[in-house]
């Protein structure tokens, strides 16, 4: 990359802790974030750290060819991205702190090009160039290496949520209860189909009862899927029993053409439970 890029790769090095501190300085007051002034101090030796490894990242576009520049810069977004969404910090906060970084080390390329005088008008073009498109490069692997973490733990969330809302419960040897509250859309009756496969295989369930007392409306796929989990379950050997249908579902229910002759159901759970053993 030319003798004047090292020894301007070189100065950077030299200052980068200097300009870490300079940008810990710049933070504010804000709470709740790993980016505040009132951090604890294993925090603010993991930001130095960090910041530490930015700088160098970045300054090895001096002495490497620019796809080795980009692959240090690739592997730091994508490390700090993901401890950044793990940390709930949004995206613009993250943004904001790399922006007061960026001009800091803008601020020390100045200086060397101050004190150095083989230093041209040409090299400093050059410098910009090289700076502008690995700091752009910068933003976007770190925006989308965040979202896809982000993503990533939004799913994982889904999955608890999922798994809660549609819990079966055992209470005796071989019968469980699944009680469902809340209103029930296609996909969530797709994820209770699944689990509640899924459980009352695992638990050895030969009885489910399946209670919608607190389900208020249940569309007209959604109850050909509640329909289709008992047919399922029918197929592993497990009976199910409905308990707290109310008069909308039952209607729809009655509008699929579904015969309620071979089901068990009964007006609450109560009831479902004090009838002779199934």
């Amino acid at each position: 990359m030319g003798e004047i890029s090292r020894e301007l790769h070189d100065f950077i090095l030299e200052n980068k802790n200097s300009m870490v501190e300079e940008w810990l300085e710049t933070r504010g007051n804000h709470a709740n974030t790993v980016y505040s002034a009132q951090a604890s101090d294993d925090t603010v030796e993991k930001l130095r750290k960090e910041s530490v490894g930015f700088i160098e990242a970045v300054t090895a576009i001096f002495i490497h060819d620019k796809e080795e520049s980009l692959a240090y810069v690739e592997d730091w977004s994508s490390t700090i991205a993901k401890e950044r969404a793990q940390q709930s910090v949004p995206l613009y906060e993250v943004m904001e702190h790399l922006g007061q970084l960026r001009k800091i080390y803008w601020t020390c390329v100045r200086h060397f090009f101050e004190e150095v005088d083989r230093a041209n008008s040409q090299d400093a073009l050059r410098w910009s160039e090289m700076l502008n498109d690995m700091f752009d490069f910068i933003i976007e692997s770190f925006a989308r290496h965040h979202h896809e973490a982000h993503q990533r733990l939004l799913a994982s969330q889904q999955e608890v949520i999922d798994e809660l809302s549609s819990p079966v419960i055992p209470i005796r040897k071989g019968v469980g209860i699944l009680p469902l509250v809340g209103g029930i859309d296609t996909y969530r009756a797709k994820v209770i189909l699944e689990t509640a496969l899924e459980e009352s295989a695992k638990q050895q369930l030969t009885t489910l009862y399946i209670d919608l007392s607190a389900v208020p409306i249940v569309d007209t796929m959604v109850a050909h899927q509640l329909f289709q989990l008992m047919d399922s379950l029918r197929i592993i050997g497990v009976e199910s029993v409905l308990s707290g249908i109310r008069p909308e579902i039952a209607q729809t229910a009655v509008t699929l053409g579904i015969d309620f002759k071979n089901i068990k159901v009964y007006a609450n759970l109560m009831q479902a439970l004090d009838a002779p053993e199934h």
